[in-house]
């Protein structure tokens, strides 16, 4: 297949390099085979050009900061902002178990679709979630709630899989944690600015809303995320960006169906079977978000003092993200030193802020009423924040980790894509477990001591794919090595894969 017009290979290429000499793609990762767009001039400034790499990684992170953003706002508040964790329990319930389904298929249906369409469909469904809560706050209607978590749980397993795979194929491999912190700024962006609206609209309430948020709350969330779901159809098709280093995002570019899409995604699983290693940090991920939400911020403090947590909390996970950027890509190591180093640094810090929480959590007390609880002028208030806001600080620097070791596992975003759907099918099923327990009433001790246990296994497990699997590059050195690869192959393989070519 011909490489497209807009991407333009290097003018200094050898001669022999009959991949580009012929204006066909290079099936290899090597670097400065192609230029990057050409920046604009405007006041004096350089302006990068729409189809850089960083400027898609900030609209990557802006679809995610107008839907998954002001979902979490929603969930962050404890209990989807109503009396009781109950509706969000059963809910979200419905939501992750359709996730999990969909996640399976939802590797093969980005490489099918594409990357905008499926952003637009993984979008939609989380502006229904939010409807079904509105509507609840006057009818009462709990199966549109269940259908809105359903449809919820359906675009996000799309979702993910897309901001996953994009975030970490569109950065060359010194710059992955770079990406990854960029996206997660802007996401995070999303939640700040997103619970500012029920601090603003829940302030003056005080003690006196009855642990409900208000109409103007949902309203608001539900048009910002509708307009991130048609933000994602505006994104630059990515089978023509070009890394910072010259390398193309979309090696093979070539059209398959959709089963052997599924067949694809099959075969890196297998390939690739010590990924199971990182399946518990996977699982760990967010199974700890149901404690902090439903059984301590939930029912600790008062709806001002949730809103007002969750602001504080997303305003710390942003430079959290740049702290573990140095770790990841700063450091003057290879990259696979530079891994261990990075989750030594996410094992301890998690585990420091969870000893802390053990005692916040001892403190905690359930059926209180809302004048009861801990308001933001309260003596104890500011001790019992910075617990809650430093649990945030722990889940981005988790989730980054997370997301720089699945880009440094691979370039292809058809191995990419598989990883961020495990990695999000994983953390769909601890979420229907916690919420399920959640549910069953258990104890506030229990539901602490597993979300600790969990995540602070999860870095220990990643050991041996760093140790043994995990390499310093997944770059070729030159386009010498895949011309001298292609040598040791018989004539006549040579000749049919030519073919196939033209």
């Amino acid at each position: 297949m011909g490489v497209d017009t807009s991407v333009t290979p290097v003018g200094d290429t050898p001669r022999g390099h009959n991949e580009l000499e012929n204006g066909q793609d290079v099936l290899v990762d090597v670097a400065k085979a192609y230029e990057l767009p050409k920046p604009y001039r405007i006041l004096g400034f350089n302006v990068w050009a729409y189809s850089h790499p960083r400027v898609q990684a900030i609209m990557l992170g802006s679809v995610l900061f107008m839907t998954v953003g002001m979902y979490n706002v929603v969930t962050f508040i404890g209990g989807a902002g109503q009396q009781t964790a109950w509706l969000s329990d059963m809910s979200n319930i419905a939501l992750y178990t359709v996730f999990s389904a969909f996640c399976f298929v939802a590797p093969a249906f980005l490489n099918y679709f594409g990357l905008r369409i499926t952003l637009c469909v993984g979008g939609i469904g989380y502006s229904s979630y939010v409807a079904s809560l509105w509507c609840f706050n006057h009818t009462g209607n709990v199966p549109f709630v269940i259908f809105g978590g359903c449809w919820c749980g359906l675009s996000a397993a799309f979702l993910w899989c897309a901001e996953g795979t994009a975030i970490t194929s569109f950065a060359s491999e010194d710059k992955k944690g770079l990406y990854v912190s960029i996206f997660w700024s802007i996401f995070q962006f999303g939640v700040v600015i997103g619970a500012a609206i029920p601090v603003g609209q829940n302030w003056n309430a005080g003690t006196s809303n009855d642990s409900r948020v208000s109409d103007g709350t949902y309203i608001g969330l539900f048009i910002l995320m509708l307009i991130g779901a048609v933000l994602g159809v505006f994104m630059y098709p990515w089978q023509k960006i070009v890394r910072e280093d010259g390398s193309r995002v979309m090696l093979d570019t070539k059209t398959k169906s959709f089963k052997e899409e599924l067949v694809t995604s099959w075969q890196v699983c297998r390939r690739n079977w010590w990924i199971l290693f990182f399946w518990p940090m996977c699982w760990a991920v967010n199974y700890y978000n149901i404690y902090q939400s439903n059984d301590f911020n939930g029912v600790y403090f008062t709806v001002r003092g949730r809103a007002l947590n969750t602001f504080i909390s997303g305003c710390v996970q942003i430079p959290s993200a740049w702290i573990l950027h140095i770790f990841t890509d700063k450091l003057p190591f290879g990259r696979r030193k530079r891994a261990f180093i990075a989750i030594v640094y996410v094992f301890i810090t998690i585990n420091a802020v969870w000893i802390g929480g053990y005692f916040m959590m001892k403190k905690t007390v359930y059926g209180l009423t809302e004048a009861e609880r801990v308001d933001v002028y309260d003596p104890g208030y500011a001790a019992a924040c910075a617990v809650y806001v430093l649990y945030g600080f722990t889940d981005a620097t988790y989730n980054c980790y997370a997301y720089w070791f699945i880009g440094a596992l691979s370039n292809r975003p058809d191995e990419l894509s598989v990883y961020a759907s495990m990695y999000r099918l994983l953390n769909a099923l601890c979420q229907i477990c916690a919420f399920a327990l959640d549910l069953q009433g258990y104890s506030k001790e229990f539901m602490f001591g597993s979300s600790w246990a969990f995540v602070a296994a999860g870095p220990v497990f990643v050991l041996p794919i760093i140790r043994y699997w995990l390499k310093d590059t997944n770059m070729a050195t030159s386009l010498e090595v895949y011309e001298a690869a292609t040598v040791s192959e018989p004539q006549s393989d040579r000749d049919n894969k030519e073919e196939k070519r033209a």
